[in-house]
């Protein structure tokens, strides 16, 4: 199997025992949105669970949506929903890479096609899985580079997905910054580091970043963003617990290679009580390293505002921690040599935070709109 690529397949042979009233007026949504449920959907329209072929790659999705339509001879009546995204700069184009689309190909045979998977939807009784395989060479013929410059994607719930959670893709405004101007001359070596361990394959570790609100670590990150071409992973605050869940490692196994990012994370990595093994923050350590974190590659980049006191001895371990780092207020040089290059008049006469630094008085800043805030 290439790297990069999971199938997976399930059957069912099984019919459903319902009226054909009872089928017609099925409620093809699912029950928290207003997704369509494609389950639910294939039994309304042929009365039967579907079998399912799913493939986890990334691809050109503009090309084989012309190669399917060559082959199945459709037309717009054949696409039961479409979900597309125009280009941030082209308004008037789609972005085929961030929009999704439901097709019947044929009686009993849909695919769903979104920007990292493509599943088929068929009766086994009717569709030969000969076709599904010849769909599959052609989805390795339109096989692409993924690039994740500039890009991220947010883990969010979802209870009618495999594993109860899916990815949400976003875009992220490209933040360049210069780290001899906007951090400490000991931060210079700590990048280095950082950005040569997160370029790496077949890597893992563990990147802890500290320090009170505003000094640059969120910025940071989002300059990572366009220097390492990885995808990057956000775990926002609200799900942190799920890392606990039996399936949260399952599901981020399909994400080999990748980087995930907890923000804020306290709550799951501070010191365990005795006698009290907290499931999150060891799945967090397995993750980092252990027979799993080898096999996936999955690295982690963790910040918090709590005293590194607080926080559990495990994680800081030797071998597992790739780099650790507290954000500080600049230097009193740098605060004023980077105020003044930014067009400051007012006089600073101690250290401050970026935030600080960026947003000080009534200066330019406050008149510029266009002024990129730095240090949250």
């Amino acid at each position: 199997m290439e790297q990069g690529k999971r199938l997976e397949s399930t059957k069912s042979l099984i019919p459903i025992k319902k009226s054909d009233k009872e089928i017609d007026n099925m409620d093809i949504f699912s029950y928290f949105d207003d997704d369509i449920h494609i389950g639910k959907l294939f039994i309304h329209y042929y009365g039967e669970l579907p079998s399912s072929y799913s493939v986890y790659n990334n691809i050109n999705i503009e090309l084989f949506l012309k190669q399917l339509s060559e082959i199945y001879k459709f037309t717009d009546d054949n696409f039961i929903k479409k979900e597309e995204v125009s280009k941030t700069k082209k308004i008037d184009q789609v972005d085929f890479a961030t929009s999704t689309y439901l097709i019947k190909l044929k009686e009993r045979l849909i695919i769903l096609i979104t920007n990292y998977k493509i599943i088929f939807y068929y009766s086994s009784q009717y569709v030969e899985f000969t076709e599904i395989n010849d769909l599959v060479s052609i989805i390795k013929q339109s096989k692409k580079e993924k690039k994740h410059k500039q890009k991220f994607y947010m883990i969010s719930a979802n209870s009618h997905s495999e594993y109860g959670f899916e990815f949400r893709k976003f875009n992220i405004k490209k933040q360049e910054l210069d780290i001899n101007d906007n951090y400490n001359d000991d931060f210079v070596e700590v990048d280095k580091v950082i950005t040569k361990f997160l370029n790496t394959n077949k890597s893992n570790g563990l990147v802890l970043l500290h320090g009170k609100y505003g000094t640059g670590k969120t910025s940071y990150i989002r300059n990572l963003m366009g220097a390492v071409n990885k995808r990057f992973i956000f775990l926002p605050v609200n799900m942190m617990e799920s890392i606990s869940s039996p399936n949260f490692l399952p599901f981020i196994s399909k994400y080999g290679n990748s980087i995930l990012v907890l923000e804020d994370c306290e709550t799951i990595i501070k010191q365990r009580e005795t006698g009290n093994s907290d499931s999150s923050l060891v799945n967090l350590l397995n993750l980092g390293d252990g027979l799993l974190s080898d096999a996936l590659s999955i690295k982690l980049i963790c910040t918090f505002n709590a005293d590194l006191k607080q926080i559990d001895k495990a994680i800081l371990r030797k071998g597992r921690l790739v780099a650790r780092y507290e954000f500080k207020e600049l230097s009193l040089e740098k605060t004023i040599k980077l105020y003044q290059k930014n067009g400051g008049v007012q006089k600073i006469d101690e250290p401050k935070t970026l935030a600080e630094i960026y947003n000080f008085g009534n200066t330019n800043f406050d008149e510029n709109n266009d002024t990129k805030k730095i240090g949250f």
